[in-house]
């Protein structure tokens, strides 16, 4: 009695892993871009919430009369928004608006993704090119 399996049985074998594996890749790598996708958003909304405190923080200051507190101006540049909040990873592409209170319009380009809010609502992230 010889032991051991046949070249058909471990063909069907491979034959069998190969197919699983081919439907399971786009399926992980969707489950990947997907997460790329939902970091980029929360890191853009962790940026916008940080300049929104901080231009409070300064709203604040300056109704106390802190004399060297500044309010935050209508258009932030890259540099203000810099000195207010740690990017990480992330960049912020040109300017963001602020009004009443809070940020209007920024994109935040983090994980591969342009995050874009304008008039306060964000859109659908957008691979960058």
């Amino acid at each position: 009695m010889k032991k051991g399996f046949t070249l058909i049985e471990l063909l069907a074998v491979i034959i069998i892993l190969a197919i699983v594996a081919l439907i399971a890749t786009p399926i992980i790598l969707n489950v990947i871009e997907d997460a790329r996708k939902s970091a980029a958003e929360s890191e853009a909304n962790m940026i916008v919430s940080g300049i929104n405190t901080n231009c409070a923080i300064k709203d604040m200051q300056v109704q106390m009369g802190v004399t060297s507190a500044s309010a935050c101006g209508a258009t932030l540049d890259v540099d203000d928004i810099k000195a207010m909040v740690n990017l990480g990873s992330a960049s912020i592409s040109g300017s963001a608006t602020f009004s009443g209170g809070q940020v209007t319009a920024i994109t935040v380009i983090s994980n591969g993704y342009n995050v874009t809010m304008t008039g306060g609502s964000w859109a659908d992230p957008s691979k960058v090119s």
